[in-house]
C-alpha cells in the first residue's frame, strides 16, 4: 500500500480541485478539462463542500466500526472490519466523468490482512486505537476545511460575522 497518509493525499486532492488556474473570466465556475479541452462546470463534478461532507460521513461511518471493533474484542471468530472511502473518492476524481459527491458512499469490508488469534478472533486494541486517533484527526481535518470554505463563500457573498 502507498506510504502517503491518505489525509495527505485527499487534502492534496481539494486543494487540486478548490484551485482552479483555467477559470473563465465569463464563468467562474467553468473551467476547461486539459485532457479532453471542453468545458466542465466546476459546482457540478467538483463541489469541495459536497467531497467534505463526503469524508466526515465516511469518518462517522469508520468511527462506529472503529468501536464495534473494540467492542468485539474477546468475541470467538470476529473478524475486523474497515471502512474503504478514499479508494473511492481518489478513482471518482480521477474519472472522466467528474465527481458527484453523492454517488461516493463509504463501503465497509472485511481486510483479512491482520493475524488471527486462537480463538478466530483478529481485533487488536491498540491498532483500534491506534485507528480511532486518525479517524479522529481525519474529522477534524474535514471539519476545519468545511469551515473555512463556508468562511470563504461568507467572504464572497459580503457576509459580516
Amino acid at each position: 500500500m502507498d506510504e502517503t497518509p491518505h489525509l495527505a493525499r485527499l487534502l492534496l486532492l481539494f486543494a487540486r480541485y478548490s484551485v482552479y488556474p483555467e477559470v473563465s473570466l465569463c464563468n467562474p465556475w467553468q473551467r476547461r478539462d486539459p485532457r479532453t479541452g471542453k468545458d466542465r462546470d466546476m459546482s457540478r463534478s467538483a463541489d469541495i463542500v459536497e467531497l467534505l461532507q463526503a469524508g466526515i460521513k465516511a469518518e462517522n461511518l469508520r468511527q462506529k466500526t472503529i468501536a464495534s471493533n473494540m467492542a468485539n474484542l474477546e468475541t470467538p471468530g470476529y473478524r475486523r472490519l474497515d471502512v474503504r472511502f478514499e479508494e473511492l473518492l481518489t478513482e471518482a476524481m480521477h474519472s472522466s466523468d467528474g465527481v458527484d459527491a453523492e454517488e461516493i458512499e463509504p463501503e465497509i469490508y472485511q481486510p483479512g490482512n491482520t493475524p488471527i488469534r486462537s480463538n478466530g478472533n483478529d481485533v487488536n486494541l491498540e491498532a483500534e486505537i491506534g485507528e480511532m486517533l486518525k479517524n479522529s484527526l481525519r474529522h477534524t481535518a474535514y471539519v476545519r476545511l468545511l469551515q473555512k470554505k463556508f468562511a470563504q463563500m461568507e467572504r464572497a457573498v459580503g457576509v459580516q460575522g
